[in-house]
């Protein structure tokens, strides 16, 4: 018998008893002092299973990923997290997008959760398309009227835009390219490039990555110049035809490509792929920097045998360390910062 049908059974067996005893007339009479407290808690049994029902028969939480096939460091994130909530006794929920990077396929996802959010203690969202699922994204934690945690992208601008009950772990767009733009100064600086040319091959999602990386070069170098491709969608074989393309556009224009920053480790992967499969005399000494710091760059970083010289590196270990505790303090209702902003490391060269 669930839980439900058991509310309802025991609810008319008390109204029944009730109705008995008063056309009895027993509550006229005097009656055994044992039995007030016998009716109390008999009339106590409905209310505590409905309060039973109300909570899900298994601790559980949702993520909800932008993407899956095209965002490779999610496969470690998906793990770590779901170490995190395992010591906690919390079970993790997948959902995963039909389409990558797609406002519909997160969206469906999105309707599903809130169809058994009686299952769920709450959930993390990683959003995406943020023009067009910011209004759904209030709406959607309004109704589910459960601890939400974003990461990967902050959904909003302001934190007061935040819904009730909700926060953002991760690292700040703005933080990551700015690192990137860091290090190559310092790297052209040290190699004495003068009028140094950079292309950045980048995705329109994120893109304060490529817009900060840009600003630091520029008042890092002065007279840098900067070529961005904001087209390659983090896919690695758009990031080689994207590199490929702008060398045979710059072979009467430039004397030498000096970098190339890649929004993120994938497209870094497809630029290298490029370099190495073209000669040309302008990527003789083309450095290569990513952002994300998967298994596959930190390894050819090490080897020190390629173009591909530096990460900058978003630790899923303190992403969801971070995430998991905050989402702790929102289940137990304690106060917790709206947004908590993780400080991102370049991994490089030895």
């Amino acid at each position: 018998m669930g839980i439900t049908t058991l509310v309802v059974v025991c609810g008319v067996v008390v109204a029944v008893g009730v109705t008995i005893v008063i056309r009895s007339g027993l509550l006229l009479k005097p009656v055994p002092a044992w039995t007030i407290p016998a009716v109390v808690s008999l009339l106590a049994v409905p209310l505590l299973l409905r309060r039973m029902a109300r909570k899900p028969s298994t601790r559980q939480v949702f993520l909800v990923t932008s993407a899956f096939s095209q965002k490779y460091w999610i496969a470690e994130f998906v793990q770590r997290l779901h170490r995190a909530l395992d010591r906690k006794g919390i079970n993790l929920v997948l959902k995963v997008p039909d389409r990558d990077y797609d406002a519909a396929s997160q969206g469906h996802d999105l309707r599903r959760v809130l169809t058994t959010r009686g299952s769920y203690l709450g959930g993390v969202v990683v959003p995406t398309e943020l023009h067009r699922m910011r209004s759904l994204l209030v709406e959607f934690c309004a109704e589910l009227a459960l601890p939400v945690v974003f990461t990967d992208v902050d959904p909003f601008d302001d934190e007061s835009e935040y819904p009730a009950n909700t926060a953002f772990v991760g690292y700040a767009s703005s933080d990551l390219g700015a690192e990137a733009g860091r290090w190559l100064v310092d790297h052209l600086r040290r190699r004495g490039v003068r009028r140094p040319h950079v292309l950045i091959v980048a995705s329109r999602e994120h893109s304060d990555r490529q817009e900060f990386c840009a600003d630091v070069l520029r008042t890092g170098l002065g007279n840098v110049s900067i070529s961005l491709d904001d087209t390659c969608a983090f896919s690695r074989s758009r990031a080689y035809d994207a590199v490929q393309a702008h060398i045979r556009s710059q072979a009467v224009r430039s004397p030498r490509l000096d970098a190339v920053f890649c929004t993120n480790d994938e497209m870094a992967l497809g630029a290298v792929d490029a370099l190495r499969a073209t000669e040309s005399p302008l990527t003789g000494e083309t450095t290569v920097i990513g952002v994300d710091g998967i298994p596959e760059a930190r390894h050819l970083i090490a080897t020190a045998a390629s173009p591909l010289r530096a990460t900058v590196v978003q630790d899923p270990h303190r992403l969801t360390e971070s995430a998991v505790e905050v989402l702790q303090r929102l289940l137990d209702g304690r106060q917790t910062a709206t947004r908590t902003i993780l400080k991102p490391e370049v991994y490089q060269v030895r």
